[in-house]
């Protein structure tokens, strides 16, 4: 099953299924031909508001779900009867979470509890953490609204939780990399060349002595679509700054990651790992901030080391 955002292409096969489920919703005959849900669903697809669920094998659309970032609520949600019990809901309402604001309260309007046909939707908003607050009438008929109360919790800049944002990132013309606008606090340049930016970091990431990145000059955003030539170009450079951290840290190993989730310009993160590091058998802690330097003067000599190592290996 694959959860990815609702395109146009999908608009069809999502006014299919609210058709399929309008007995349930009462209120409209057939809501898929219903033009105010037609508009709806139009709108949640433009704004990257709505999720759908795929089956892998048949390539088929199991169900969607709508929501609105700018009133933190879940507005549409359904699964085609023949794909319940498989998971789509739980995966769909998850997904859809990610990308509303869990420090304010989230907000569904849904079946009240003597509604057999909604009794499915009341679980699965429960086992999310949804509690009725509030009885209402909605297009005439009986409902209650729902809600997940704030809950702040341990997020990143991934694209799970602010995706709009991230995909206008992605294009060269609103890269904050191109547009001058990378440097951020406590990044330090260890050396800028006419292929990459090699950039150390204090505190650096996970408490690891070392931790650094390094970034294509050129925008990039999917390493699977650069030009053969200038992926090359870059893993040498990636290739040569590891060599070089590696003799200045003492480490065991160098791990490499190309995550790009939270900086949509493509660039690899180097993690030294050390027989004494935080992490035996599991993955790194990004979000851990305490720093692994003695003081900022050992931060400092550190990105000397390295630009002494790396202008070596240029020789």
């Amino acid at each position: 099953m694959l959860i990815r955002w609702a395109g146009e292409k999908d608009l069809q096969a999502w006014y299919a299924l609210a058709t399929e489920v309008s007995p349930v919703f009462e209120h409209l005959a057939d809501m898929g031909a219903d033009p105010q849900f037609m508009a709806f669903a139009e709108s949640a697809v433009g704004k990257y508001e709505a999720l759908t669920a795929i089956d892998y094998m048949s390539g088929l659309n199991m169900g969607f779900i709508g929501f609105s970032r700018q009133n933190n609520s879940i507005l549409w949600f359904a699964v085609s009867e023949k794909y319940r019990g498989k998971g789509a809901g739980n995966r769909l309402l998850k997904t859809a979470l990610r990308q509303l604001d869990t420090n304010k309260d989230i907000t569904v309007t849904t079946f009240r509890e003597d509604y057999p046909s909604g009794k499915a939707a009341r679980v699965l908003y429960e086992n999310f953490g949804f509690v009725e607050s509030k009885l209402l009438m909605y297009d005439g008929l009986p409902r209650c609204e729902m809600t997940r109360q704030a809950s702040p919790e341990k997020r990143g800049n991934s694209f799970h939780y602010r995706y709009p944002e991230f995909i206008r990132e992605s294009q060269k013309e609103h890269c904050p990399v191109c547009n001058a606008e990378r440097a951020l606090g406590g990044q330090h340049d260890i050396e800028v060349n006419d292929k990459v930016w090699i950039v150390a970091e204090y505190p650096g990431q996970g408490r690891l002595f070392g931790k650094m990145y390094v970034m294509p000059v050129n925008h990039a955003f999917h390493f699977e679509d650069m030009p053969k030539a200038e992926a090359e170009a870059f893993m040498s450079e990636v290739r040569r700054a590891g060599r070089a951290l590696r003799k200045v840290t003492g480490a065991v190993k160098i791990n490499y990651e190309m995550h790009s989730n939270s900086g949509a310009h493509l660039h690899i993160h180097l993690f030294p790992r050390y027989p004494d590091d935080d992490y035996p058998g599991m993955s790194i802690d990004v979000l851990q901030k305490d720093t692994p330097y003695e003081s900022f003067e050992e931060f400092l000599w550190f990105v000397e080391r390295m630009r002494e190592e790396l202008c070596a290996d240029a020789i």
